[in-house]
């Protein structure tokens, strides 16, 4: 253990030397290094009632959480050849495979002002607000969004309009249907389509999917409709989510997410944020009742699933790279029992938890701070 500590001190300083004597010729290898971690304190009220019951109360849960622990580094190689890496430093022996916690370790070849190419572990190229965020400042979410395994192995190629305001991504990756706990490991792929567009204070991230869910070659189309409008002290954003096994899946398959913040000064955000999501596909509740085999990976058959809550991110005037968080917010789930050929399931059992949250998260930029000592 002191051999792979000192061995890995070497390399951090080595690293980081070269990274130093490259920024001199403006192309740094390493222009991020930084760490970032969430804690918290965390408190749950949960209630759930069947048909022709009494609600039950379920009882009180809480403790302080760790949620995240983050690894962040990214430079050039070459004036054409950058890189980026994102790793979640998770502790848990055994439990996952290679590259399981690794957010992005993908290579960036710029062709020129307009287009570039991306290979590596990446985000699937997926519309939406609320997905594109980091998901560190997700402080609570949608159904779709805690299910959706959108770190995969993938290619794209991506233009930028001459003015700037147009980005076009195409890209190939591995299916969101391929994660640790899938019956399947290979052979599904993604095709994804996404516009980001930028008209001063009207924003878009729309985007159109593809996701392959079995070696049949039945397919999950998936359509993002990211919405969001910027002022001095306000911004508002709103998501349309579609999604469709077939042809007869047409507003029976979505969400809607939407969040609105208020920027009381620099340091203070005031937010409201809630959302909306079903999977009322007749055909899939039918086939999930008598094989328990879902179609859809982001949404249960039968499932309703309605939350919103306020909140607040404070960031002391004096550190930015921390920040101070709290919320209270309701989820409520309606669904069909989670059991295999459940032919006798004819109405939901709804459950409710009611959520308050405080917590701290810190980003340690440790560029920042190195070359404030060179400096």
């Amino acid at each position: 253990m002191r051999k792979l500590t000192i061995l890995l001190a070497v390399a951090a300083s080595w690293l980081l030397c070269n990274s130093l004597s490259a920024q001199n010729d403006s192309i740094p290898f390493i222009s991020t290094l930084r760490l970032e971690v969430r804690a918290e304190l965390e408190y749950h009220h949960t209630m759930t009632s069947m048909p022709d019951a009494p609600l039950i109360h379920n009882g009180n849960t809480y403790a302080f959480t760790g949620r995240y622990f983050n690894l962040h580094m990214g430079g050039n190689l070459t004036k054409r050849l950058s890189y980026y890496f994102r790793q979640r430093i998770v502790a848990v022996p055994g439990s996952t495979k290679f590259f399981d916690n690794t957010d992005f370790l993908y290579l960036d070849v710029k062709l020129n002002d307009q287009w570039s190419l991306r290979f590596g572990k990446d985000a699937l190229a997926v519309g939406g607000f609320e997905y594109d965020a980091p998901p560190i400042d997700v402080l609570f979410w949608s159904y779709y969004w805690d299910n959706f395994y959108c770190f995969q192995l993938a290619a794209g190629a991506k233009f930028k309009s001459k003015d700037g305001r147009n980005i076009i991504i195409a890209q190939v990756g591995n299916s969101p249907y391929l994660h640790f706990d899938s019956p399947f490991q290979n052979s599904l792929f993604s095709y994804n389509l996404l516009w980001n567009g930028n008209f001063g204070p009207f924003q878009t991230l729309y985007s159109f999917n593809m996701f392959q869910r079995d070696k049949q070659g039945h397919f999950m189309s998936y359509l993002a409709l990211g919405n969001k409008l910027t002022f001095n002290k306000f911004d508002l954003y709103v998501d349309f989510i579609h999604r469709a096994t077939s042809t007869k899946q047409l507003f029976k398959d979505f969400g809607v997410i939407a969040r609105a913040n208020v920027y009381v000064n620099n340091d203070l955000c005031l937010f409201l944020k809630g959302g909306y999501e079903q999977n009322m596909d007749r055909d899939e509740i039918i086939h999930y009742k008598e094989t328990g085999e879902i179609w859809d990976c982001l949404a249960l058959p039968g499932q309703h699933f309605a939350y919103g809550g306020v909140g607040f991110e404070y960031r002391p005037k004096k550190c930015h790279d921390v920040r101070i968080h709290g919320f209270v917010a309701d989820y409520c789930t309606s669904r069909l029992p989670e059991t295999k050929k459940n032919k006798s399931a004819k109405s939901n059992g709804i459950e409710q938890d009611l959520t308050a949250n405080v917590g701290v998260s810190w980003n340690i930029d440790i560029m920042k701070y190195i070359n404030k000592r060179v400096k």
